[in-house]
């Protein structure tokens, strides 16, 4: 039977090789699911060199220096139309002329499930230059609902400074004083079944739509642990960073990194950890995965 897992991530004006590690670790898990990956501003070689690689292509265009202009002196505009009884079309037309990227790419997963629900039945978010795979995103078999990650359990997000300013240019001071006890959770890397999958995004476009301010032109992950802790979703399970099938390094002490015989990642129950998200934060952790991939390729080639 074949796979009906599908994994999207967004590229904006970069190289094939910005997204070359990630390619070719997932192809050696042996994950047999669609790649989708939303492309701008690209040159025709690397969008050849991303379809060679056997990934779909869904075009879009994005023009930074303006949405930001846009965003920081015309927001007000904006949110009142989003808050009128304009229609979700008009709405979501508007909404890729004035989100920044971090915001409009929820939009655009969402627009292409809506198209494509029929073909899936898993979906996994991720970022893409720092997502490195040690096995199928999927092999976990986690049960139907929304599946997101927290990062350590000491970077808390009434501490963190990024989430300090984005929660309280979004959603005002006392928001985040209610929520800013919880673990900060990476919007970089979501899992679910299709349902869930697109009851997130939609929720993440509607809260973006409502928001106070997106001066922060960085900040979904503002909103998405806004989601998450003011449970604003119907079925979800929080993993605890290393319980689940991704592990966020970025925050992680090198001397807490496991590696098995093999020298690959592991939890501390000695189980694979099959998603690395931010291993590349960790210097001596990306040598060593990098080298074991240029080892595999190397013998594949062979």
């Amino acid at each position: 039977m074949a796979s009906r897992d599908v994994i999207l991530t967004t590229l904006h004006g970069v190289r094939f090789e910005y997204a070359e590690n990630f390619l070719l670790s997932l192809r050696r898990t042996g994950y047999q699911g669609e790649i989708v990956v939303f492309a701008s501003r690209m040159k025709g070689e690397d969008i050849a060199s991303l379809r060679r690689s056997g990934v779909t292509i869904v075009p879009f265009r994005f023009r930074r220096i303006l949405v930001r202009r846009r965003l920081s002196r015309l927001w007000i505009i904006w949110r009142w139309f989003f808050r009128s009884g304009a229609s979700p079309a008009a709405k979501e037309t508007l909404a890729h002329a004035v989100f920044h990227l971090y915001y409009r790419r929820h939009l655009l997963y969402l627009q292409f499930l809506r198209k494509h629900r029929q073909d899936f039945d898993r979906v996994f978010l991720t970022d893409c230059r720092d997502v490195y795979f040690q096995a199928d995103p999927f092999s976990w078999n986690l049960p139907r609902g929304l599946h997101v990650f927290l990062e350590e359990g000491f970077n808390k997000i009434g501490r963190e400074i990024y989430h300090i300013r984005w929660i309280k240019s979004q959603f005002g001071q006392a928001v985040l004083d209610e929520i800013g006890g919880g673990t900060v959770s990476c919007a970089g890397t979501v899992m679910g079944d299709i349902s869930s999958i697109m009851e997130y995004l939609s929720e993440m476009v509607s809260l973006t739509m409502q928001a106070r301010s997106l001066h922060e032109t960085d900040g979904d992950q503002g909103i998405h642990n806004y989601l998450i802790y003011k449970n604003r979703l119907s079925n979800v399970t929080v993993h605890d960073n290393r319980q689940g099938p991704v592990m966020t390094c970025g925050m992680t002490r090198p001397e807490d990194i496991r590696l098995n015989a093999q020298g690959f990642v592991i939890n501390d129950a000695g189980k694979l950890m099959p998603v690395l998200h931010q291993y590349d934060r960790l210097p001596d952790l990306s040598k060593c995965l990098l080298d074991h991939l240029r080892q595999d390729v190397h013998s594949l080639s062979q």
